[in-house]
């Protein structure tokens, strides 16, 4: 892939149809006038990011690359977002092809917008967790639901909720991943009572992230 320069590069983010200012204000620091973020969701208990912003690259569709910017994932909007002199700006998956960052811990981050979730009929920035035969999604978002843990007659209490979903890719067809016999049969097929094998065998649980990404790693 391409490198383009970061003045470029934000050229052509910004005039990209579909660019788009998140929704905070840009308001000045009194000391530095400096701008500063305000946060849209300051009401709603806890944060719409799964990881704060980190210098991260921008996967382009055109096989072009945009490093040197704070990059995060909004989990509740499902947006892209980056920061650019104390403003908050956002891509949908639509735009732009995906997006990576090294985590806290070191490991690889990557997320792709290229498939189409079936269960939502559109596209989803998701986390490629292995790849190869079968490519293993992490479907990371958040709802607002009414936060249960309020005070009793507390007004409108809002809190963001972690949900998550797994997907198989073969052959380009998206599957939800489910541990049931029959779902295992339509995505795995000829390699399916491997799968059961290894299951079986290894006692692996099919709702952790790490025993999936495990099956996944040995049927490829």
């Amino acid at each position: 892939m391409k490198r383009i320069s970061l003045l470029i590069a934000i050229s052509f983010l910004m005039f990209l149809p579909g660019f788009s200012q998140a929704q905070l204000a840009v308001l000045r620091d009194n000391g530095t006038g400096n701008p500063i973020l305000t946060n849209a969701y300051r009401e709603v208990k806890g944060s719409p990011y799964f990881e704060e912003f980190k210098m991260g690259t921008i996967l382009l569709p055109n096989g072009q690359t945009v490093e040197g910017l704070q990059i995060a994932l909004n989990a509740f909007e499902n947006t892209m977002e980056y920061k650019l002199e104390g403003t908050l700006f956002s891509y949908s998956p639509e735009k732009i092809a995906g997006f990576k960052y090294d985590s806290e811990s070191g490991e690889k981050v990557e997320f792709t917008s290229e498939f189409t979730i079936p269960t939502l009929g559109k596209k989803r920035f998701m986390r490629v967790l292995e790849k190869g035969k079968y490519t293993l999604l992490l479907h990371q978002y958040k709802l607002m639901m009414d936060d249960v843990s309020a005070t009793y007659g507390a007004q409108s209490a809002k809190a963001f909720q972690n949900q998550e979903e797994f997907f198989i890719v073969k052959d380009g067809s998206v599957y939800l991943f489910k541990n049931k016999s029959k779902d295992l049969q339509q995505i795995f097929g000829e390699d399916a009572a491997r799968a059961n094998s290894i299951i079986k065998e290894q006692k692996l649980n099919l709702k952790s992230q790490a025993d999936i990404s495990r099956l996944i790693r040995q049927l490829n």
